[in-house]
């Protein structure tokens, strides 16, 4: 994630800092990697500030979206003509906010419910090519386990879906691992991996998978993969949620770190 990532760009001021942590092991990729992170961290926190501002988050990111405060230049990333972008690198505003007004529709955001215990919470994301909008349907029970009813999703992963099946079953999986992604762990006592398979380390059963919908997108840009994309905005969505049913924000995870389990 660079200082050229969404959402630099669009606020008036922003900045990015990062630091290194050395590590006694060697580590390996998740899905999406560095997004499913980065994605969960932004849009969480565009969320916090659209409540801040009494604003709906939806209009709050896409008036964000509309706010390009600098030119993309053309550099190391794709561009044709007048150093205007081709989409396959550099985030196309109209792109992100297009699953985002498509999600929001599929999903009847405008006219979501907002009664305790049960709420709706909406995230994108643009990574490896593909552009990603997701709101997750949350209740949450008075024991603090979370379930997930639906999952609404819209993509734009360019002009032509040339394997239909194969593209909802990636949405999919990338949905329910992200799902996964909140109630996992890692941990280390004398630099041994305290997990050793899925008992410890659990991930989403077919009882807690909620019903998903997918949705494409069409754009007039040449198809780009989507084996990772559906993951990170899943995260957020999910998360802002929870805040939305509960009025408790998200900050850490796994989620049994905050108070919550799945149902």
């Amino acid at each position: 994630m660079g200082q050229d990532a969404y959402p630099a760009g669009f606020p008036p001021a922003y900045a990015l800092y990062t630091s290194m942590q050395p590590l006694m092991l060697r580590t390996g990729a998740l899905r999406a990697p560095g997004d499913n992170a980065y994605c969960w961290v932004a849009q969480s926190f565009l969320d916090e500030l659209a409540h801040a501002a009494a604003r709906d988050p939806l209009e709050f990111q896409l008036e964000l979206l509309s706010n390009k405060q600098a030119p993309w230049s053309a550099g190391e990333h794709d561009a044709v003509g007048d150093h205007e972008p081709t989409g396959q690198s550099v985030l196309i505003p109209e792109r992100y906010k297009g699953v985002l007004e498509l999600v929001a529709e599929k999903s009847g955001w405008a006219h979501r419910s907002k009664s305790p215990g049960r709420g709706m919470g909406i995230a994108a994301w643009f990574c490896h090519l593909g552009y990603f909008a997701v709101v997750a349907d949350v209740s949450i029970d008075a024991q603090n386990k979370v379930m997930v009813h639906r999952i609404w999703v819209a993509g734009d992963i360019g002009s032509q879906i040339i394997n239909p099946a194969a593209a909802e079953s990636l949405a999919f999986g990338g949905i329910i691992e992200g799902m996964s992604h909140m109630g996992q762990e890692i941990t280390l006592v004398d630099g041994k991996i305290q997990q050793s398979n899925f008992h410890n380390h659990p991930v989403m059963r077919m009882k807690q998978a909620p019903k998903i919908e997918v949705y494409w997108r069409k754009t007039e840009y040449a198809p780009t993969g989507l084996g990772e994309p559906t993951l990170p905005p899943t995260l957020p969505a999910v998360s802002n949620a929870i805040f939305a049913a509960t009025g408790k924000r998200i900050r850490t995870l796994p989620l049994e770190r905050s108070g919550f389990s799945w149902a």
